[in-house]
């Protein structure tokens, strides 16, 4: 193969993607060869005129790079496990990247696409219908997200800035807040932002399709003292304490449940301190020290007749009064 071929491969392999760029100089240091800075610079000319290859406009030192919407990723092309693992952070990731991110991902997304369908043969193909994320709960549809707003609070969530949101809380009158943003989860395809008040330093949780505006500011955010993202996430504290209490102390869970749930229990524990108890040949008391949040109380209240809290009495009133209500209402409907 003719250098000069070589050498402008090896030039398209090392070339960045925009907002990145590289002078002629630094490419030919890069490539280390004995051609002048001249012929590099005749090099990305006459590459420029097949490749979505641009350079800046000023005239000294000007930087080369792949224009924003090039198709160029692997020169050397994509691997099948590499093209794999793509198609599988897009289908499962994409939501909790930064704009930027994924912007700068998609060249790959689509590269992964094109090596997938180039291979017929191989069993990884395969993979992606052999495996699934599986939500404890009823399947819905993510919510509609403005890709502005997608892009302005992932941004100062990565460059650690001040944001401002407009936003629409249930049942209330759209507000504007002033915000330190602290995090990004995803939970039952929704994504949440945690974010402290400048005004108050409380913690609130904002879901991001209620958002009708976000601007970043110019401002550092200012993290809470001892806040930890994901202690706070693990503790459960992103869900409501059901008692109307603002602390979020454990509880010492007692209930009683058939042997099927307390079977499942046993494989899949509630806490390091659970105990189950035998009390005849079908059902179990089950004890243990868990967070008191509104999604222990659906949880409880999805097993129906075949659990009944005994403590802490709070909850067992809350969950008596929720069958009650239940029950009235399907009277209504049987009268």
């Amino acid at each position: 193969m003719p250098d000069q071929i070589v050498r402008q491969f090896e030039i398209l392999k090392k070339l960045p993607r925009y907002p990145g760029s590289e002078t002629i100089s630094e490419i030919h240091a890069r490539l280390g060869t004995d051609v002048t800075t001249r012929t590099i610079e005749r090099d990305l000319e006459k590459l420029s005129r097949v490749f979505s290859i641009s350079c800046t406009e000023v005239s000294k030192n000007r930087g080369w790079f792949f224009a924003d919407d090039s198709k160029i990723t692997y020169i050397s092309g994509m691997a099948i496990k590499q093209a794999l693992s793509f198609s599988l952070i897009k289908k499962y990731l994409t939501p909790l990247f930064p704009s930027a991110t994924l912007k700068e991902l998609n060249p790959f997304f689509e590269q992964a696409e094109v090596t997938l369908e180039s291979f017929n043969s191989s069993p990884l193909l395969k993979w992606p219908n052999k495996i699934a994320v599986v939500e404890p709960t009823q399947p819905l549809l993510p919510p509609s997200i403005n890709s502005e707003t997608h892009k302005s609070v992932t941004e100062a969530l990565l460059e650690d800035l001040q944001l401002n949101i407009t936003y629409q809380p249930v049942g209330r009158n759209q507000q504007d807040y002033h915000l330190n943003p602290l995090g990004l989860f995803l939970r039952n395809q929704v994504s949440y932002l945690v974010a402290s008040k400048i005004d108050t330093d409380d913690l609130r949780t904002f879901a991001l399709h209620r958002m009708s505006k976000a601007e970043k500011t110019e401002k550092q955010a200012v993290h809470p003292k001892g806040f930890d993202f994901q202690a706070y996430i693990t503790e459960n504290h992103i869900l409501a304490n059901i008692t109307g209490k603002k602390s979020f102390e454990p509880i010492q869970l007692k209930f009683i449940t058939d042997n099927w749930v307390a079977t499942h229990l046993s494989e899949s524990r509630l806490s390091e301190d659970q105990k189950i108890e035998r009390i005849d040949d079908e059902n179990s008391k089950v004890t243990a020290t868990v967070q008191e949040t509104e999604q222990l109380f659906w949880w409880l209240l999805g097993f129906g007749a075949r659990v009944e809290v005994l403590e802490p009495i709070e909850l067992r009133e809350k969950m008596a009064d929720s069958v009650k209500v239940l029950a009235e209402k399907y009277a209504i409907l049987d009268s």
